[in-house]
């Protein structure tokens, strides 16, 4: 057999048909389809059986059911199972053209790749307001300069560390998986879990292939995605466990790789913290962001080339603050804002508009303490 396409499916009965649909269209024919339901109380499970036993069964369509194992144990059962030469992973709200399987496992083969990367489409479903939109994702310029049909270490092209973890537009070896141990973090929901396990795999991978060619489309448009909220604990825990698998795997490749790191954790904390306002960190996440960024030397602060320059003052900021023993938050937080040059009233006061998906709020912040108000559609 030559793929394993392993599927994660919660809460997604809305999107289900026409990803497994995109799936079993494959021109690649040899191909198994691993279906691992976390047993939300929807649809997914009739929607699987229809593909496993009714009216669209299909003999490469096989299914497991376990409740609230979440995405990593997920993925990792799929592994587990994966009986292909190659793995690939499908999440159960995105879908796929129907030439990528072939065209990414005769690019792995030809290479003998232990990881095949490609770029992908970010897909917005029409709505009442908008009609469908596709672009291409959004970091394609940054691996411009990353070369075709050769392989190669991580060490000769890091910036592949600074895009978007998107392990689902790769194709990985199963041996090389098997044999490096890489398996998923298995914490709860999907909260970021892919960072972790997109660093192992090229990490630990000596022939990494590019292909210059997107297939993927992933839907940005359901509400009920893990990429439609924003929990900045989450984000800083996920990096503290990338740091130490730095530290216990790889301690040697940190020095060349750390600045492009820098670019994704920047990416995914500060940046993330103004867009969705989250200014207030508890004594946990205040901790968890100075413990992730004192791994950083000054130096490769300065070097990454990505920071704005209020953006590296403040982790070098807070960089400084590894060697402090106590903390006070208000100065802490006085600080963040003088910093990004907030304006402190919007901190005090302010009145928004929010949108997430198809549902609107209007966000009231009064002294730091927010109250969301579900607007009704106008009819």
């Amino acid at each position: 057999m030559k793929v394993s396409v392993i599927v994660p499916i919660y809460k997604v009965e809305k999107y289900l048909c026409q990803c497994i649909d995109s799936i079993i269209n494959q021109t690649l024919k040899d191909i198994e389809i691993i279906l691992i339901d976390e047993g939300d109380m929807d649809e997914c499970r009739t929607i699987i059986d229809m593909y496993e036993f009714g009216t669209k069964k299909d003999s490469r369509v096989k299914s497991v059911h376990e409740r609230n194992g979440g995405y990593g144990a997920s993925v990792n059962k799929g592994i587990d199972l994966a009986q292909g030469e190659y793995i690939s992973i499908i999440e159960s709200d995105d879908f796929i053209k129907p030439e990528m399987l072939e065209e990414m496992y005769n690019y792995a083969k030809n290479l003998d790749a232990d990881v095949v990367k490609t770029p992908y489409f970010e897909y917005w479903d029409k709505n009442e307001e908008s009609p469908e939109k596709i672009n291409l994702c959004f970091w394609k310029n940054d691996v411009k300069n990353v070369p075709e049909n050769e392989t190669f270490k991580l060490e000769e092209y890091p910036c592949l560390t600074a895009i978007h973890p998107s392990i689902w537009s790769v194709l990985y070896k199963t041996s090389f998986l098997k044999e490096k141990e890489i398996k998923c973090l298995e914490a709860k929901g999907a909260g970021y879990i892919d960072n972790h396990f997109r660093l192992h795999t090229l990490l630990a991978a000596d022939k990494i292939a590019w292909l210059n060619k997107p297939f993927y489309y992933y839907r940005l448009s359901n509400a009920e995605a893990s990429q439609a909220s924003y929990n900045i604990d989450i984000f800083l825990q996920r990096w503290s466990e990338t740091h130490k698998l730095f530290e216990e795997k790889f301690p040697l490749k940190w020095d060349k790789i750390a600045s492009f790191c820098l670019i994704e954790e920047c990416r995914n904390s500060l940046r993330h913290m103004r867009r969705f306002n989250k200014y207030f960190l508890s004594r946990y996440s205040l901790n968890l962001l100075i413990d992730n960024i004192s791994r950083y030397t000054p130096e490769q602060i300065e070097k990454c080339f990505y920071l704005r320059p209020k953006e590296r003052k403040l982790l070098l900021y807070v960089n400084k603050l590894k060697n402090r023993n106590k903390f006070d938050s208000i100065i802490n937080l006085l600080k963040y804002n003088l910093l990004f040059n907030m304006s402190f009233l919007e901190i005090i006061f302010s009145l928004k508009n929010e949108k997430r998906g198809n549902k609107k709020h209007k966000v009231i912040t009064i002294l730091g303490m927010k109250l969301k108000i579900k607007l009704r559609n106008k009819s």
